[in-house]
């Protein structure tokens, strides 16, 4: 029998669109701030979002009648008419942030206007109000949204780690703070102040106050105006890219958006500069008639759709080779093994006797006479992939080539490092606690603000890997068998931080830390020989798994002898 859902019900499965995790709490709750007017938003976190998550802002505030109005299910100030959706300047738009919200958590809202003496404050629990009185407090704004989730449990369960939702905070808390240098910015977690971002007058000091200081010398300007688009931001220097990690923001008039078509177009530009497996960083601001966006195609609002998507792309592409041709970063020339050593050609000085060029050559030298010198020919003839007497080739320093009985099998060096060394090392940590060894000099790690609060949290897991840190969290000593230079010790404290991982259990951690430990050293492993190909390639064939990395990543392929046929038909 078919019937209509209740509407609190139906208010808990429409908030599940929009509202997944604290995360998407912060990010409604401060671009209505934003709407607001508010040249200041503070926002107070308790335990990751978990408990409490308070935005205050001092913006327009509201009325009494608006505020209890402001809960309802598509209440919105601003759309009236349809083709008011051709002209979105701001972030709310459909009335369903506060319903959603109220829906799964306690929530309180203090407001006022700046012409009303005062406020209101009005509590409501899964959507019920349950109270609603006058008060005194300051004009603007003040929401707390606390116990998320509590009257939808199996939501709750599915949030995970502190740390990993503080983590989904802090980017949304970005993805709002970085396109309005204008306005003052704080946060604050279980009583810590994680940021003070007062108002400035330029993106780039906003940045660089948000993601270190360091970025500063690595950002090259954009800045182009065209009749349908303006182009303004940042990209970073190609010297600079990552596999995972990094920072990549398109904004279109104020409003974070992502898009994988606009950033392909951005890796193209940088075409052979950098690394087919590696990305830079960039901080690119669009600003385009909203007649031309449509920002109304996903519940978060976090994509967006052009008409001419296609002369965007081109028009960035553009713009991005540009801003690299000006600082004159042409790609270098990159010879394989075995390249011929060049000689500059150098006018002699004047008076300077040149010795005319001899000619070396055999005279009895017979190009058609096979000698016992030649190589056999069975050494280019197929083998089986146990047999590894056949030549081993490096292709652009990354990969190994040798031929098959089925075809060529193509070996990645360093995923196939990591595993050789993973297998290596389990060993040694698996059943037992790594005795950290101490460095001669501490390794300052200088982490910006989204990881030195993770940091706070995570001590205890790292001291388990071998991680030791003092008071002004240095590093003093690090796991036996880790690189001890200063780059690699922050590489691996900034992985565990940052990295997709969850909290495991104890015996888990000899896996995690040889994990990390394979990855560190088949990156400081440069070994470049003919017996050094030879080896990597039998010693992957002696591990267990020798197809996948640790994490599951592919360590080789065969390209069969049928493919390699297509080519030549």
């Amino acid at each position: 029998m078919i019937h209509v859902l209740p509407p609190h019900i139906a208010s808990q499965i429409a908030a599940g669109e929009v509202i997944q995790r604290p995360a998407s709490v912060i990010k409604e709750l401060m671009e209505n701030a934003v709407d607001s007017g508010a040249d200041r938003i503070d926002v107070v976190l308790t335990d990751g979002g978990a408990t409490l998550m308070q935005v205050t802002d001092n913006g327009c505030g509201m009325g009494p009648d608006d505020a209890l109005l402001a809960f309802e299910r598509h209440a919105t100030s601003k759309i009236r008419q349809v083709d008011d959706l051709q002209n979105i300047n701001t972030f709310g738009f459909r009335g369903e942030a506060l319903a959603s919200i109220a829906s799964v958590a306690h929530v309180k809202l203090r407001t006022r206007r700046k012409e009303d003496e005062m406020g209101t404050e009005i509590s409501i629990a899964g959507s019920a109000v349950t109270s609603q009185e006058e008060v005194v407090c300051p004009a603007g704004s003040d929401f707390s949204v606390r116990n998320l989730f509590y009257n939808v449990p199996a939501r709750r369960r599915f949030l995970k780690s502190e740390a990993v939702e503080l983590r989904h905070i802090l980017e949304e808390f970005h993805r709002v703070i970085l396109c309005h240098p204008e306005k003052t910015f704080t946060l604050t977690h279980n009583g810590n102040t994680v940021y003070y971002l007062p108002a400035c007058d330029n993106l780039r000091t906003r940045i660089t106050a948000t993601l270190g200081k360091e970025l500063n010398a690595r950002l090259l300007d954009l800045n182009v105006d065209t009749s349908m688009v303006c182009i303004r931001g940042y990209i970073g220097h190609p010297r600079e890219t990552y596999k995972k990690g990094g920072h990549r923001y398109f904004f279109v008039n104020g409003r974070f958006f992502k898009s994988a078509y606009l950033h392909k177009a951005v890796i193209k530009a940088y075409g052979k500069l950098i690394p087919e497996d590696r990305m830079p960083s960039y901080f690119i601001y669009l600003e385009a008639d909203p007649g031309i966006i449509d920002v109304n195609i996903h519940p978060t609002k976090t994509e967006v759709k052009f008409q001419d998507e296609d002369v965007i792309f081109q028009m960035l592409q553009a713009v991005i080779r540009e801003t690299l041709g000006k600082f004159a970063l042409g790609p270098s020339i990159d010879f394989e093994i075995g390249a011929m050593q060049h000689h500059i050609p150098v006018p002699p000085a004047p008076g300077q006797h040149v010795s005319p060029p001899r000619l070396r050559y055999d005279p009895l030298f017979d190009p058609f006479r096979k000698t016992e010198e030649e190589p056999p020919a069975a050494i280019f003839e197929e083998r089986p992939l146990q047999t590894y007497e056949t030549p081993v080739i490096p292709l652009r320093k990354k990969y190994l080539v040798t031929p098959v009985a089925s075809g060529l099998l193509v070996v990645h060096r360093q995923r196939a490092l990591e595993r050789i060394y993973y297998e290596e090392l389990l060993p040694k940590f698996k059943d037992r606690k790594p005795v950290p060894e101490k460095l001669y000099f501490p390794v300052a790690l200088n982490l910006q603000p989204s990881l030195a609060i993770l940091l706070k949290q995570s001590r205890e897991e790292l001291l388990r890997m071998g991680f030791e840190m003092d008071e002004q969290d240095n590093v003093t000593a690090v796991p036996p068998e880790h690189p001890t230079d200063g780059p690699s010790v922050i590489a691996s404290v900034q992985e565990i931080l940052s990295g997709s991982y969850e909290k495991v259990p104890e015996y888990k951690y000899g896996e995690r830390l040889s994990m990390l430990l394979a990855k560190r050293m088949a990156a400081e492993d440069h070994q470049d020989s003919r017996a050094a190909y030879q080896s990597l390639i039998d010693r992957l064939f002696t591990c267990n798994e020798p197809n996948n990395t640790p994490d599951g990543r592919r360590c080789m392929t065969i390209v069969p002898m049928e493919e390699i046929d297509k080519y030549f038909n």
